[in-house]
């Protein structure tokens, strides 16, 4: 895979008594490897132009998503484990917990999927099944 990348992370949340929400968002990025574990470095923009760094490492064990702003959040996805983390919103704080169900991952040359289904609470309480695909290709143009 080269340097450059654009990084596709399409999420599906079947939520408790609504519909389903999918949500994708793309940016280019940074990929390198070490060992067996892919890393992604990458900007989130949000509404007000403020930029958070974030990072993505996977691998067939485990997929780690870190986002750097002004609170730093991690949230770690073992297959088979729940992870419970503090995650800071605009509109106060949240107990986030995960209890990933799978993860798969598929590698080619120049093509890197990872799809990961996880059971989501907010606070203690269950909000739904959820599937993250998170697709990287590598491209031409600089990140």
């Amino acid at each position: 895979m080269k340097k450059n990348v654009v990084i596709s992370l399409m999420g599906l949340q079947y939520a408790v008594e609504e519909e389903e929400a999918p949500i994708e968002v793309i940016n280019f990025g940074q990929y390198y490897k070490k060992g067996d574990k892919h890393y992604l470095l990458y900007e989130e923009t949000d509404e007000s132009g403020r930029a958070t760094k974030c990072r993505i490492k996977v691998s067939e064990k485990e997929l780690e998503l870190q986002k750097r702003d002004r609170s730093n959040t991690r949230l770690l996805f073992l297959p088979g484990e729940e992870y419970l983390t503090g995650y800071e919103t605009p509109y106060g704080s949240l107990l986030v917990g995960v209890d990933t169900r799978s993860l798969e991952l598929y590698e080619e040359d120049d093509f890197l999927r990872a799809t990961l289904k996880y059971g989501l609470e907010l606070n203690g309480e269950k909000t739904g099944e959820c599937t993250l695909v998170l697709k990287v290709q590598s491209c031409e143009q600089d990140a």
